[in-house]
């Protein structure tokens, strides 16, 4: 296959890109196969032209799953994952960051099927790859290991994992916080929205002290959030002081009985 029609493909690509940004489901897909299967017909097995395929496959599946076509979207994003795979065994800093975030997807994909056990295995494999990479490029993998430590806390809580799923929630807040101890800025809403995972989780386990104790902090974190910007955050600001005020009311009457 020649470069014209890889360049094609990427026509392609940039194509499915503005579509599916302006919400055109139908175009974006019909864009993105003309250049999966361009990119097919071209058999490279080199790890920049797989890589290229597993990219086209991964959106495809972002926007199935969307427009909630979510048999063909997991189709697209498991073959997604396993090409990844082969790109990581010949390309590591290319396959790696890759594998984990199509890992995540899948598990997502997979929860919201109601396969927990598939999901469960697919963002265990997410988190530890993120792991390894934090200790490689710590700025880029760290947010996203946080990610995958919220939606694994969610499927162990589901399974019935209590300890597992607030360890890993524990885990995931302790990853943002130290992002947001060197760079406030930009990691204060995610912090908040990490330490509101665990109140919530907490609550749900029978925590209610915990819980308080972290609603406190996300809300002082969603005041200064809403003093920079109080269209977006005040009403945020006011449910987390509800969710206190109930915690508060729900850990009095622990206490009392």
């Amino acid at each position: 296959m020649g470069t014209r029609d890889l360049e094609q493909a990427r026509i392609l690509e940039e194509r499915f890109a503005e579509q599916a940004d302006s919400g055109a489901a139908g175009e974006a897909l019909t864009a993105i196969d003309e250049a999966i299967a361009i990119r097919r017909d071209d058999g490279s097995d080199d790890a920049e032209a797989l890589n290229a395929l597993a990219n086209a496959l991964y959106s495809r599946s972002l926007v199935l799953a969307a427009t909630g076509q979510a048999d063909e979207a997991l189709v697209a994003i498991t073959e997604a994952t396993g090409i990844w795979r082969q790109v990581a065994e010949k390309d590591a800093a290319l396959g790696m960051p890759n594998l984990a975030l199509a890992l995540t997807a899948m598990s997502d994909q997979q929860a919201a099927a109601g396969d927990d056990a598939a999901a469960l295995a697919a963002v265990d494999e997410a988190v530890k790859i993120y792991t390894l990479l934090q200790d490689v490029v710590p700025e880029v993998a760290m947010l996203p290991t946080a990610s995958a430590l919220g939606g694994l806390a969610t499927i162990r809580f589901r399974m019935g994992d209590e300890a597992g799923a607030l360890e890993a929630m524990t885990e995931a807040v302790t990853t943002v916080r130290q992002l947001a101890a060197n760079d406030p800025e930009p990691h204060r809403d995610p912090l908040a929205v990490a330490l509101n995972n665990l109140a919530t989780l907490q609550v749900r386990s029978g925590e209610i002290a915990s819980a308080v104790v972290t609603l406190e902090e996300v809300a002082s974190i969603v005041s200064t959030l809403a003093d920079g910007d109080a269209e977006t955050y005040r009403p945020v600001l006011e449910t987390v002081l509800t969710n206190l005020e109930q915690a508060r009311a729900h850990a009095s009457t622990v206490v009392a009985s």
